[in-house]
């Protein structure tokens, strides 16, 4: 299995992923990745954005968002701002999620994601 971030998730609404299709079991995203998602669609989408978004969130695995992610998010955003090098706290949330399930989590934005200790940090560009 494999946890998408939303900058993932997007390229592959798009059919932009190289060698990837929704329909593989092995895809999954956060609940907090739909939670931006659907933040995008509410605040201007496109009536054809909405219509694949929803599409998309009606084919993928979305896992809750539950106290020991908490507690893995709590972590990556103490130590990140330890460091002075903070990645934004949507994306903590979903790093943390993404540890706490012992998933690698697929991102375009490897820059962030790569500051998470522990991470595994998979990418197509």
């Amino acid at each position: 299995m494999i946890l998408l971030d939303t900058s993932a998730a997007i390229f592959l609404m798009r059919g932009e992923l190289p060698d990837v299709s929704l329909h593989e079991e092995t895809l999954a995203i956060s609940v907090v990745v739909e939670m931006e998602l659907m933040l995008g669609v509410l605040h201007g989408g496109k009536s054809k954005e909405a219509t694949r978004v929803k599409s998309f969130l009606k084919d993928v695995r979305i896992y809750d968002f539950d106290r020991v992610a908490a507690l893995k998010t709590a972590e990556v955003l103490a130590k990140l701002w330890k460091s002075g090098q903070p990645i934004g706290d949507f994306d903590s949330q979903i790093a943390g999620h993404a540890l706490s399930l012992g998933l690698p989590l697929l991102t375009d934005n490897t820059k962030h994601f790569r500051r998470v200790d522990g991470l595994e940090v998979l990418s197509w560009s």
